[in-house]
């Protein structure tokens, strides 16, 4: 058996170096914070971006985009990598309207319907575009002209967004199944 003396100045000897340790890895991890959060910021942005690639492929269609996408070095390689987007893949209707008034800043309601009908979004429907509008009222604003209606996001809509489904749905219902398992 060891002698117990040994045993605890090899404990302090372990704390001495452990603190040390501690001290040095937050001095680097403090110059290593911008890295990390640059990091982050390109994390989310390649998300983002990914997000908009997947959106715009279900608005244009699969031919459309591949020919797009073929033409340079990295669409090519982004074509390899991820599977496209399938018939049975949901994008939101307003995901759709956020992605058209990126592009044209504002329009009106009956403008959105026919690019969206135009580009195959059969299901865009006055009613459904004026609903989902009056849903994110954070999101999209409202403007009216001339006796015309136009529509355009918000300056820093994105702040707002939200996904689908609720966040805090997809809290609940993995709490409620966690719980239902105990």
């Amino acid at each position: 058996m060891p002698n117990v003396l040994d045993v605890v100045e090899k404990l302090k000897r372990r704390m001495a170096r452990d603190v040390v340790m501690i001290d040095e890895s937050r001095k680097k991890l403090e110059t290593l914070q911008p890295v990390i959060e640059q990091a982050d910021d390109l994390r989310i942005a390649i998300e983002n971006a990914d997000m908009r690639i997947r959106r715009v492929v279900r608005m244009i269609g699969n031919e459309q985009s591949r020919s797009i996408l073929e033409r340079t070095l990295a669409g090519k390689e982004y074509l390899d990598r991820h599977n496209q987007s399938t018939p049975s893949e949901k994008v939101s209707l307003w995901a759709f309207l956020q992605e058209y008034l990126q592009i044209v800043k504002e329009a009106r309601v009956g403008d959105i319907v026919a690019f969206l009908q135009a580009v195959g979004i059969d299901y865009a429907q006055r009613q459904t575009i004026e609903s989902v509008i009056r849903r994110k009222p954070r999101e999209f604003k409202i403007t009216k002209r001339d006796g015309q209606k136009f529509v355009s996001l918000f300056p820093h809509w994105e702040e707002y967004d939200s996904s689908h489904p609720k966040e805090w749905m997809v809290k609940k219902g993995k709490k409620a199944n966690a719980s239902s398992t105990k």
